[in-house]
């Protein structure tokens, strides 16, 4: 029972950003008074889900050990 895999952490990331995303251009479309908000903080969540994807250096790695 206990042998179900779970979402990986990209997973996981990837459809949060997407439920955001939609939910954010959705309240845009409906709203007009705050659709500058709501696309900025499409921006950001696109942006920062990229931003989390991108693999570390291993310098960075290096400097750890």
């Amino acid at each position: 029972m206990l042998s179900k895999k779970f979402p990986s952490r990209d997973e996981v990331l990837a459809v949060v950003t997407l439920i955001m995303v939609i939910g954010s251009l959705t309240l845009a479309v409906i709203d007009d008074k705050s659709r500058p908000q709501f696309l900025d903080l499409t921006k950001f969540a696109v942006g920062t889900y990229i931003g989390l994807l991108i693999p570390r250096s291993r310098l960075s790695d290096r400097d750890r050990n």
